[in-house]
């Protein structure tokens, strides 16, 4: 009797020491932030402006593209541009200075603790982040900031579809394309971790929620889903369940043969169509 206690304890004590070193660690599993090195020389991004500024996770840089870099014109259309749990900023570099309209301008979102930027990334801090990019742009510029939100458009790829939500909720842009997005992490979490333990999560982005919120105004922004078939980060049933709940809305589109990171490489032209279009809001699931 008393091994038998010993061993629920030791097994009692293992699921503690698990548990707690998941609530503790969890911004360790969901961020994977990275500097800049020797291979990122700013001198070769041409076009590019950094963008410094403070929050309370202390100094940030974010990057604004245009095809004239010393233009302080507004872009007919501003895309706001959130990468995935383990992207630099400028690893967008390529894909938007190939964009084939050189009247938009393009703001790549730095997250906290990334690139040259202090501090950690959780939703918050993302999102007054975001703001604050918004801002030092708006001043660079020399416009109200209204005249960018105007004239916004919003593309995230897998945990940038979760950055660029919540902002797109508070600042309504004209376009959402949203490449491999997650119903919410919650759903991530007890699909890697299961039950119970999923729900100690506490970085909650929720795309679903925060689509909900979308779908409520007037007008309603155009909204398209972009998932590969072969996804093994992000489900592609994930991608789907989101277009099935929000059919009024979301334009929704499957890349066959595409995972989670060759989507931009096999899909690409597709992929600026779609940032181009006009498109109504039907299914063009394949």
């Amino acid at each position: 009797m008393r091994k038998l206690i010993t061993s629920l304890l030791v097994i009692l004590v293992g699921i503690a020491c698990f548990v707690l070193f998941l609530f503790v660690f969890q911004r360790h599993l969901i961020y994977h932030p990275r500097s800049y090195d020797s291979q990122y020389n700013l001198a070769h991004y041409t076009n590019l402006i950094p963008l410094q500024y403070q929050t309370t996770e202390g100094r940030q840089t974010s990057f604004y593209f245009y095809p004239d870099p010393h233009s302080t014109h507004i872009p007919e259309s501003l895309w706001l541009i959130f990468g995935g749990n383990a992207t630099l900023a400028l690893d967008w570099y390529e894909f938007i200075a190939r964009y084939p309209d050189d009247k938009a301008g393009f703001l790549l979102i730095e997250y906290p603790g990334y690139g040259r930027c202090e501090g950690t990334a959780s939703p918050d801090t993302i999102l007054a982040s975001t703001e604050k990019a918004m801002d030092q742009l708006a001043g660079y510029l020399k416009v109200d900031r209204a005249q960018l939100e105007n004239r916004s458009h919003i593309l995230g790829h897998s945990l940038g579809t979760g950055a660029g939500l919540q902002y797109a909720a508070k600042h309504p842009p004209q376009q959402i394309v949203l490449v491999a997005p997650f119903t919410s992490l919650l759903d991530m979490a007890c699909r890697t971790v299961g039950k119970p333990i999923c729900y100690l999560l506490q970085h909650r982005f929720d795309n679903r929620a925060r689509l909900a919120e979308i779908a409520t105004l007037s007008p309603l922004p155009q909204v398209h889903i972009i998932h590969g078939t072969l996804d093994q980060v992000i489900p592609v049933k994930m991608g789907r369940q989101l277009a099935n709940q929000f059919t009024q809305m979301i334009t929704y589109r499957e890349i066959e043969q595409a995972d989670h990171n060759r989507i931009f490489s096999l899909a690409e032209r597709e992929i600026y169509n779609i940032m181009q279009s006009n498109f109504t809001n039907t299914d063009q699931r394949k």
